[in-house]
């Protein structure tokens, strides 16, 4: 694993030749047995924490991380269980939350979901990451700046989808992917530092979120965090893996949406 910047922007591109070793690392079908299940931790890592007795929740390093101190959140004992199905979504959340904290000295912190093998997952049973950056991502040195003269996420603009006294959840007025989907907190905070109801409406929306978005099929949450900015405001940014970046959204950059938000906040409400 290293560290090296692109030629012309200096951007950061970290190297992990490692990780070609994961499960459907570059395609294909898994055939092994699941690492992450009950009985089968030997297969990774020894658990840094586990939430529950038998546990429910289990933290351990990632056995081919991108970066040192990348760790994996399994988030239920059951193969098969999607996020919306499993009971103790609230448990989870929290895991999210203490993590972020426990790596509070990193320049950055990316805690994120892959669901299913378009959005990246190499293993299906239910998980999400933790990564612990040495720098401060390109995208959120970009989006900082959107905060300079004011907050556009304490009042967002987009089309309403469900939300509760915390969080709100909603398709972004100029979204990037179709279906894309923001949860945003009422409150004005740069990190992820949540707690009591705000952990259990986030449980509750990303239970929803799960539910309405995996009929589309595969996708991707990341929490986006601003640390130890205080003009920032966090969220979840949450990403159906509908269609393939194709060569102008790889050649500029620029995105070309094909769902209006409108559109896609209707057919949210109702999945």
């Amino acid at each position: 694993m290293f560290l090296r910047k692109h030629p012309l922007t200096g951007e950061p591109i970290l190297f992990a030749p490692e990780r070609a070793a994961r499960p459907r690392a570059l395609g294909g079908d898994a055939t092994e047995r699941c690492p992450f299940c009950p009985g089968h931790e030997s297969d990774t890592p020894p658990s840094i924490t586990a939430i529950g007795e038998p546990w429910r929740v289990r933290i351990f390093p990632n056995k081919y991380p991108p970066i040192g101190g990348a760790e994996v959140i399994v988030e239920s004992p059951l193969h098969d269980a999607p996020f919306d199905e499993i009971a103790h979504a609230a448990d989870v959340v929290r895991a999210y939350v203490d993590r972020y904290r426990a790596h509070r000295d990193a320049a950055y912190v990316c805690v994120f979901k892959n669901d299913g093998a378009r959005a990246g997952a190499s293993i299906p049973h239910l998980h999400s990451q933790v990564v612990p950056l040495p720098f401060v991502p390109p995208r959120i040195a970009r989006e900082l700046a959107g905060f300079a003269d004011r907050c556009p996420l304490c009042a967002p603009e987009g089309h309403v989808i469900a939300e509760t006294e915390t969080f709100v959840w909603l398709a972004p007025a100029a979204s990037s992917f179709a279906y894309q989907q923001w949860i945003v907190p009422r409150r004005h905070v740069a990190e992820m530092h949540f707690s009591g109801d705000e952990v259990r409406d986030l449980a509750a929306l990303l239970r929803e979120a799960s539910r309405a978005t995996r009929t589309l099929g595969a996708f991707n949450w990341a929490f986006l965090n601003f640390p130890r900015e205080e003009r920032g405001h966090c969220y979840v940014d949450l990403t159906p893996r509908l269609a393939a970046i194709a060569g102008l959204e790889l050649g500029t950059g620029t995105f070309v949406e094909i769902i209006d938000p409108a559109d896609a906040a209707r057919a949210l409400k109702v999945r």
